[in-house]
């Protein structure tokens, strides 16, 4: 605020002239980059390909750090003077070679499953779409389901089926999956460059956290060289209050994310629901974007429940899914988060749906604890301004 205060000083005191050549020189700037965003644009994008390894690996370091210190204090505790000596070392070492047993069971033992899963599902996709015009053939104005509509008249199922491609008309199923799975195959070369930069983010993180100690001693001696000493207080207190947001919001949606996943594997598999241990595995993973990440896997769970199983099979998982959301929104999730973040649901939709528009799933995934970060400096400014102006609250 200080600086502020001081820049609006100096621009008060500047000569008329020179406010003129000011404006000017900015008002040159703005236009040369607005006429030639692509070519800024396009530098911002050859650097974001070459800084990516080191980003993943920065944010691999940052979410391995806290596992490490704990790790580092268990070592600390050891008899061994050789355990003691090398507590850090050992606790990386230790940390990563978790995170590379975690990976490998991943791709060795779930990812072939999902994909064959998935694959089944799309190769089933004709018999599925046989059995929805059966149904659809079997409604009658006497079904069950007709009860739930006003009264009036009905579609025959003949009418019903002519609003339906046949398969053999206008719409082809195969044909369709068929396009769709060109898309997924050209995708193919941007997954295995994700691989790769994982893969040197991982060598990266380990660099960083084998050196973190150096590391973080250039980045405050730079910053104490860049800033001033209040500049810098600020920005280490802001620092630490959004690194506890973010962990605490992290963890603790892991963890719920990992109760649930394990609860709806089992109880898909008591219901006899095909891809059981898939589906989990989605509720679970969808289950850390607040609100809508687990209303959104359920009815995906459901459609396909529906086409595999059948309509009573479809309708008892629904009922039990909504059930177990309810049992961890009231008990489970409470347990392990408590009030980790204090904000308003409205505050927590609003960001979802921010994150989500620019950066996808990612971002309502990171919206919340950004938008708990924002609340945090809207408050702390408002008290400042509240202060400075001499206003009490009531």
């Amino acid at each position: 605020m200080n600086e502020v205060m001081r820049m609006d000083e100096k621009w008060k005191k500047m000569s008329l002239s020179k406010k003129i050549i000011t404006g000017l020189l900015v008002a040159l700037v703005g236009y040369n980059l607005m006429v030639n965003l692509h070519v800024f644009t396009g530098i911002i994008s050859r650097l974001w390909r070459v800084l990516r390894p080191f980003v993943i690996g920065v944010a691999i370091a940052y979410l391995l750090a806290r596992p490490v210190d704990k790790l580092k204090v268990i070592y600390e505790k050891r008899k061994s003077k050789f355990a003691r000596n090398r507590a850090h070392t050992l606790a990386v070492i230790d940390t990563f070679l978790i995170l590379i047993l975690v990976v490998t069971g991943i791709v060795v033992f779930i990812t072939p499953m999902i994909v064959r899963n998935v694959g089944d599902l799309i190769g089933n996709l004709d018999t599925y779409y046989a059995d929805v015009l059966t149904w659809m053939n079997e409604i009658e104005p006497s079904h069950f389901l007709y009860s739930f509509l006003p009264e009036g008249d009905y579609l025959t199922s003949t009418e019903l089926l002519g609003m339906i491609p046949s398969g053999n008309g206008d719409f082809d199923v195969v044909g369709f999956v068929s396009n769709s799975l060109m898309t997924v195959v050209e995708r193919v070369v941007s997954i295995t460059t994700g691989i790769v930069n994982f893969a040197m983010g991982l060598i990266i993180a380990l660099y960083l956290l084998l050196y973190k100690k150096s590391v973080l001693g250039l980045v405050n001696r730079m910053a104490t060289a860049l800033m001033k000493p209040r500049a810098l207080e600020f920005a280490k207190y802001y620092f630490k209050k959004s690194n506890e947001v973010f962990y605490k919001f992290i963890s603790a949606q892991f963890l719920d994310a990992c109760v649930l996943g394990t609860l709806a594997t089992i109880l898909l598999a008591f219901l006899g629901v095909e891809y059981a241990v898939t589906f989990g595995l989605l509720l679970g993973i969808f289950n850390m974007i607040p609100f809508f990440g687990s209303i959104i896997a359920t009815i995906i769970v459901v459609i396909v429940t529906f086409f595999t199983g059948g309509m009573n099979l479809a309708a008892l998982t629904f009922v039990s899914l909504l059930g177990l959301q309810q049992l961890d929104a009231n008990f489970i999730n409470p347990k392990i988060t408590g009030d980790s973040l204090g904000l308003n649901p409205l505050l927590i939709v609003t960001s979802i749906f921010i994150g989500g528009a620019y950066l996808g799933v990612l971002g309502m995934f990171i919206g919340v604890p950004v938008g708990a970060m924002l609340k945090i400096f809207l408050e702390d400014f408002l008290v400042y301004r509240e202060r400075k102006l001499g206003i009490s609250k009531a």
